[in-house]
């Protein structure tokens, strides 16, 4: 069995200094899926005529997403979050077992820039990847990014 720990979700509201906003079919059956994925519906906001035109949620801090109503453009959005750490092997077979029709989930998968990703595409065509740092290989990582050029701080 493994162990998660995974933070608390800050239910406060404060500036965020980034989130993403999907444009969704159907608001109801996109939250369940975000649910699903671990976000709590912080708010549902209604129009004037009283029906829901904005639900917010959040993940974690800083981990926000704006779902509206409207025609998604399938493939225009993909965000990546850090895991926090989720055992991604158990939010994988959570979102498998997830009875959304169009809902897609990958992983978890090892990329060559030692993380594990779990991406879900949820059924409007909106992409998150979850993402963590392979622990066992954080040595090797260091190794990697040493061979980076750039600017930023950590370079050898």
């Amino acid at each position: 069995m493994s162990e998660t720990t995974e933070p608390a979700i800050d239910r406060t509201i404060y500036p965020m200094p980034m989130f993403a906003t999907f444009r969704v079919r159907d608001l109801a059956a996109a939250t369940a899926c975000y649910q699903a994925a671990g976000f709590i519906a912080l708010a549902t906001i209604p129009g004037t005529d009283g029906t829901p035109v904005l639900v917010h949620l959040r993940r974690m801090k800083y981990q926000d997403l704006l779902l509206v109503p409207g025609e998604p453009a399938p493939g225009s959005t993909t965000v990546t979050f850090a895991a926090g750490g989720a055992d991604l092997t158990a939010l994988a077979t959570t979102l498998g077992e997830c009875d959304l029709p169009g809902l897609g989930v990958e992983g978890p998968a090892d990329t060559a820039w030692y993380t594990t990703d779990v991406t879900l595409d949820d059924p409007d065509g909106n992409r998150v990847t979850f993402t963590a740092p392979r622990e066992a290989e954080l040595d090797r990582a260091k190794e990697w990014a040493a061979t980076f050029e750039g600017d930023w701080v950590g370079k050898n």
